[in-house]
């Protein structure tokens, strides 16, 4: 019964994830990754939804993800059946996201691109661009973590 909670649990987070990052790809980053310029993009992290996503939907699911996906991996472990192997690579899967999450994407958003009187407009562009490049890139694990839970669930 906990397998499969914790299973659920990570599985729906999982979901919140990719459905949060398919709508910044989609809706949010289209707004404000053009024509960057310091003088504006504060305006237009502001009037995209950006900020409001950087302070309020994903303080609550990067973090969650985080600790749903060590957990996992410590009862992934401990299990002994037939979905454990998809199981055990799903969590770790995540939490490598989350990882790369924490150690470049946060640091770059808050440190970089929500304080761009920092940076001239040439640097502030290549800045934005490469995070805006990279960013969509992490759907891809987490599609396929999610797709290794479903598996992992139906072996159980």
């Amino acid at each position: 019964m906990m397998t499969t909670i914790s299973i659920i649990l990570l599985l729906l987070t999982i979901t919140l994830s990719l459905g949060g990052g398919l709508y910044e790809i989609l809706v949010i980053y289209p707004n404000w990754k053009h024509n960057v310029h310091p003088r504006t993009l504060r305006d237009k992290l502001e009037s995209s939804g950006q900020n409001n996503a950087a302070k309020r939907f994903w303080p609550l699911v990067s973090p969650a993800q985080a600790l749903l996906a060590m957990l996992n991996i410590i009862m992934a472990c401990w299990h002994h059946g037939a979905g454990q192997g998809y199981w055990l690579a799903a969590a770790i899967v995540i939490f490598v996201t989350r990882v790369i999450t924490f150690s470049y994407f946060i640091p770059v958003m808050v440190r970089k691109i929500m304080q761009p009187e920092k940076f001239d407009a040439v640097t502030l562009q290549a800045i934005v661009k490469q995070w805006t490049d990279l960013s969509p890139l992490r759907l891809v694990p987490e599609f396929v973590a999610w797709g290794l839970l479903i598996v992992a669930l139906m072996k159980l």
